[in-house]
Parts: C-alpha cells; structure tokens; sequence
C-alpha cells in the first residue's frame, strides 16, 4: 500500500493510497486556512473498514440483484456480499485491491487494474486504467476499461463529502439535475423510475435535513440512497452541494447517466483519522455511475462492455470556495 498526494496550482491538495485507489483527503485553502471536505481514517484501518471510504467501487458499482448475471442463455454467480445480492462488485471488489502506480506527477496520477476472468463472479479479463487529476480548483476523475468476454462495468468513487469539515452532512444544500429517481425495496434493489416527488424533488436546492423522514423511501432507507436518473447536458453541472455554513460549493459534472445520493446512513463505527470512529450522516456521498440493477434489466440501461469497445468515465468535482 503505497500514498500519493498531488496539489493543484491554485492549492487544492488531494491525497490517497494505491490500496482501493482510495482517496484519503482533499483540502482546500479558504482565508482562515486549509478545509477537509473528505472523511478518511489512518492508513492502518483502511484495510478493515467496510463503507467504501474514498475507495473504487467495481467492477459495477452499486447492487445487482440476487447477485447472478444473465445473457444470452448464460448465468454467472456473483459474491453475494449483502446478501442475497452483489453490492460494488463483491467482497473481494476493486476496493480491497492494490491498484498499481503506473505515472505520478505534481497534479496528476494514474493507477492500473486487472482483474482477471472470473473475479468475484464476473466473466472476461477486465483492464482498467484511472487518472485522478487536480486543474485549479478541479478534482478530475476518469475511468478506461477494456475486456476480452462481455461483461457489466460500472466504476465510480466512492468518496464521502462534508464541505462543512465535521458535523452532520445533513446541514449541507444539494440540487440535482434529476426528474426521476428508483425507489428500492427494502433491500435495496431499484424498482421501476419514478417522478420526483417531496424530499426526492431536488430541482432546486434543497437543505438535505428539510422535511427529513417524511417520504416512506427515505424512512425505509433511514436517509437517501437512491440512484437520480440525470437530465442529460454534460456542459452542466448535474449536483451541486454547498456547505452548511455557506462558505464551500461543490459542482459535479459528469458523463454517466445516474448518480447515486448517498447520505451515510450507516457510517457509524467507521474509524476516522483522531482514531475515534465516525457517525452516522458524517459525509453525503455522489457517486456517478450506470443504473444499479442495470445488468439483467435493459429497461434500465446497458452496462455491458464488449471485446473491442472501450469504458470510459469522466467526472469532475469542481470547488469554490469564499
């Protein structure tokens, strides 16, 4: 397990480890000093926590139901680590990997992948390559993939944001350019899409606490986690997050179709990085990604990468800051 750390010309400083290509920490210069806007824990406890910490989810990112893969008259077994589903590629998925550290420079890395036919259920030999790269005040982050067998690729960061350095991420304001979300059963799995409605209609900013609990979806999932279905215009940010205290905006732009809305329903016991342990609502996470479930329901999309096509994903995270 190898750090690197990388810093932008206008200081935004990002740090992470070759272990789940995880991102550690991002920090950005405001005039009373330096903002963590990510949670993290000491290097020692990354190999032990179990919340995806700023690490890679994949090889697809989010559930698949009932952790098997079907096509064309084929099934695969997948681990069924929530069981009885597959959630971000298994137990054994891309974020207890060591990902190899192929060029580094001042503002930018590249790390390497294979994971080979079979991995964690999954058909084909799977060739990934991601770049993490600072522009100003820009966190980039892009995906390529390549395989040799079809199979169903989804990769995201699986970073968890509190633009507020601490305290519940539930004082932050979000806006989504999303007019449709999947409602899950209780397990998570997405069920059909479904207009926007109450504390789920984040067309306009919205203060993530505002109405807390009070649509039957965000009970059952004790907060969001949920997949918004994105208006397409790449050129647009599709989130925006702003602080509690109003002093850090974050915008999210990116090439997938969906973002999942994660809140950290279930952080608490996390280790942090004072060796105490995180809580519940300590960080919002907005991971891009194709459609959970995508997989086995074209109605959702389609995921699967064949022998001579190439992945890619490009998100960008920009930060302002007063």
């Amino acid at each position: 397990m190898n750090a690197f750390c990388l810093e932008s010309e206008s200081g935004l400083r990002l740090e992470g480890l070759t272990l789940g290509a995880a991102l550690t920490s991002l920090t950005l210069p405001l005039a009373e000093g330096r903002r963590e806007l990510l949670l993290g824990c000491r290097p020692q406890d990354y190999p032990r926590q179990q919340v995806w910490l700023g690490a890679v989810a994949g090889r697809f990112a989010n559930r698949i139901g009932g952790a098997e893969l079907r096509r064309e008259g084929q099934c695969w077994p997948l681990d069924a680590n929530q069981p009885p589903h597959c959630l971000h590629g298994g137990s054994g998925g891309f974020h207890r990997r060591e990902w190899t550290l192929v060029e580094q420079a001042s503002d930018r890395v590249v790390l390497a992948l294979s994971s080979v036919d079979g991995d964690q259920g999954f058909p084909g030999n799977l060739e990934v390559t991601l770049c993490y790269r600072l522009a100003g005040n820009d966190l980039l982050i892009e995906f390529d993939a390549s395989t040799d067998r079809p199979t169903p690729v989804s990769l995201t960061s699986h970073a968890y944001f509190n633009l507020d350095g601490g305290s519940d991420v539930r004082a932050h304001s979000l806006t989504l350019r999303a007019d449709h979300f999947l409602p899950t059963t209780p397990d998570g799995i997405p069920l059909s899409a479904a207009v926007v409605e109450g504390v789920f209609d984040l067309r306009r900013e919205r203060r993530l606490a505002a109405d807390w609990g009070s649509h039957p979806q965000q009970r059952q999932a004790r907060g969001y986690d949920h997949a918004f279905v994105l208006t397409p215009g790449e050129a647009q940010w599709a989130a925006r997050l702003v602080s509690g205290d109003g002093r850090v905006t974050m915008e999210m732009y990116t090439d997938q179709p969906s973002v999942q809305l994660y809140t950290g329903n279930w952080l608490a016991g996390t280790p942090d990085r004072q060796g105490g342990v995180h809580e519940d609502y300590a960080g919002v996470c907005l991971e891009a990604q194709q459609l959970p479930d995508s997989p086995n329901r074209p109605e959702l999309g389609d995921p699967w990468l064949l022998p001579g096509e190439h992945y890619r994903h490009r998100t960008r995270y920009r930060f302002l800051g007063t």
